[in-house]
């Protein structure tokens, strides 16, 4: 399959799944899972679906490996389920059509992740087809339910059929952005989920007569105020390699490895690039950002309870021992009157990591040197948000993220792409993506 034939299957299936609207909740992924099962139909490639759930399920390929000593590799887990879009007027084209416009591909999720799916299932289908004979496995797992936690598609995966798709590697989102000239980002590990529902309880009265009577929704705003105002200490060993990779200046790298000089360096570099300060916030600390509050039930009674929904991040080794610790500091002498309890949505989730060095990142590597420059490094980062691999760290598997972006977006911009407003990615990137992933592939499983 030529370049421009691989290029014009990615962007068709990309398109398809876009169109395929697989909003979670509630997802209805199997609309995408078909449209993959199809697309391997095409080309020959035999491949099962597992259903999690009504209108929900996975789907897994494997190309069989020569050799049973050989590592493992996986494209995936790969998520077709996307987040919603709360203003459609927001955008400029329509955000479930999947436009072609100015180089790029418009569209809700098409950053996130389905650009990676397509590019990982049109080069898995051409490896199948051209009788690639590796002498490790390689695996293709597409999922539902990555945005709402996994539970019906990775996770579900790896309780109901280990034996498929456990792998010694994976590689899927994120990272692959240009943060400096000939330096990329590869995501080693990620952050912890750790979402907390706070409830506080006043009395009810009218609301014509306050005076003296507690307020819950007082209590709440208080508190609110309190959590954003809170810093959390502060902890560099996240960004060592980041900031030695971004080959910053003395002193920028003095500011980043001191953990008293770190929010200095932060307040320097977001008068350069916000979406970097926001990185180097995220990755020098637990992150507590109160975002849902409800209470009260009628403007003229006096709230007698009000919640508040905290989402709350963690560094890798920070628990829920740590988190409630510093939650109780934060509030003050309001700890008391607060119930603290988990709040629903993402389950729970440690911080894991994979190691920044090894064979697998030094062909990584190489293979992003043969489709970019001789010079190119890639730079460790932990992503701040949570993915699937986080289940395949905790089996003992060496998962990263990583795709391979182009230069036609500004660290900023890409930072906004993710469950942002014109979502949208490149046909260079498309290009770069199914380039690297193929090279890798070949490089690391050899024939």
């Amino acid at each position: 399959m030529s370049e421009e034939e691989h290029l014009r299957e990615i962007k068709k299936l990309l398109q398809d799944m876009i169109r395929n609207k697989c909003v979670n909740p509630p997802g209805n992924e199997l609309r995408s899972i078909r449209t993959l099962k199809e697309y391997f139909a095409v080309h020959g490639v035999e491949c099962q679906v597992f259903e999690s759930d009504e209108e929900r399920g996975n789907l897994y390929a494997r190309i069989e490996g020569s050799d049973p000593e050989h590592p493992s590799l996986m494209f995936g887990p790969c998520h077709v389920d996307v987040v919603p879009v709360e203003d459609p007027s927001a955008w400029t084209v329509d955000p479930w059509e999947g436009v072609e416009k100015d180089g790029f591909i418009w569209g809700r999720g098409a950053f996130d992740m389905l650009f990676i799916v397509a590019c990982q299932a049109v080069v898995f289908a051409g490896l199948a087809q051209e009788g690639f004979q590796p002498k490790g496995d390689l695996v293709f797992l597409a999922v539902s339910d990555e945005e709402a936690g996994g539970l019906f598609g990775a996770k579900w995966m790896l309780d109901h059929h280990p034996e498929l798709v456990k792998t010694d590697f994976a590689v899927t989102e994120a990272g692959g952005f240009p943060i400096a000239p000939s330096r990329y980002v590869f995501m080693v590990g990620e952050k912890g989920v750790n979402w907390k529902r706070l409830q506080f309880r006043g009395e009810e009265g009218h609301g014509s007569m306050p005076y003296g009577v507690p307020n819950a929704v007082l209590k709440m705003s208080q508190a609110a105020l309190r959590l954003s105002r809170y810093n959390p200490p502060i902890e560099t060993r996240f960004v060592g390699d980041l900031v030695r990779g971004l080959g910053l200046n003395w002193l920028m790298r003095l500011f980043l490895e001191n953990r008293h000089l770190v929010p200095l360096a932060i307040k320097l570099s977001a008068k350069k690039d916000v979406g970097m300060a926001k990185a180097l916030h995220a990755l020098t600390r637990m992150t507590i950002s109160p975002n849902v509050a409800k209470g009260g039930a009628k403007t003229n009674v006096i709230a007698g309870q009000a919640t508040l929904d905290v989402d709350i991040r963690t560094l890798p080794g920070q628990d829920d021992q740590y988190v409630m610790h510093h939650l109780k500091r934060a509030l003050g002498d309001l700890a008391p009157e607060v119930e603290i309890e988990k709040a629903p949505g993402l389950p729970d989730s440690v911080g894991n990591a994979s190691p920044p060095q090894s064979d697998f990142v030094d062909t990584l590597r190489e293979a992003v040197r043969r489709c970019t420059a001789p010079d190119a490094e890639l730079v460790p980062m932990l992503l701040t948000g949570a993915s699937d691999l986080r289940f395949y760290r905790d089996m003992g598997a060496q998962a990263y993220g990583f795709s391979l972006l182009d230069d036609k977006l500004t660290l900023s911009e890409i930072a906004a792409l993710a469950h942002g407003d014109n979502e949208r990615v490149s046909m260079g990137t498309l290009r770069l993506t199914a380039e690297v992933y193929e090279r890798l592939a070949r490089d690391f499983l050899g024939p």
